[in-house]
């Protein structure tokens, strides 16, 4: 299913056996930003990126509603032709991934909104380790 699968990088095949294996492409989050805003046309059909870096972007915010609310209008405005070109998403988490009645990441002491971005995925297992899966259509 194409979308955006959320994991905790300690979960990657690297560092555990058994674990999630990284898609082909790695790229850190501002720099697929970048590559959306300036047209995710450019992207390749049934590319596979790891996208890397959320949590140090979210630390260093000043004001991190405000940066996550951007960072969901561009991966929204770019949900038709990720979509249509069938690529798939990993975001790889250095810090802890939690969900109850909300969806968060802890990192550095702190605690940021991974909900304003994504929404409330579905928890999904791969090989018993657990996944955040959610489409690329983020609407509220």
């Amino acid at each position: 299913m194409p979308g955006y699968k959320i994991f905790e990088e300690r979960y990657l095949n690297i560092y555990k056996e058994d674990g999630i294996a990284p898609n082909e492409i790695k790229i850190g989050l501002l720099d697929f930003l970048r590559e959306l805003r300036g047209g995710a046309e450019g992207i390749p059909r049934l590319s596979s990126f790891m996208v890397v870096g959320i949590d140090e972007v979210l630390y260093l915010a000043e004001d991190r509603e405000k940066i996550s609310l951007s960072i969901h209008k561009i991966l929204q405005s770019a949900a038709t032709t990720l979509e249509r070109k069938m690529v798939e998403v990993q975001i790889s988490c250095k810090g802890k991934l939690f969900k109850a009645d909300s969806f968060w990441l802890e990192y550095r002491m702190g605690k940021y909104p991974m909900d304003i971005i994504f929404g409330t995925p579905t928890r999904l297992e791969i090989r018993g380790l657990p996944v955040f899966a959610t489409g690329f259509n983020l609407s509220s």
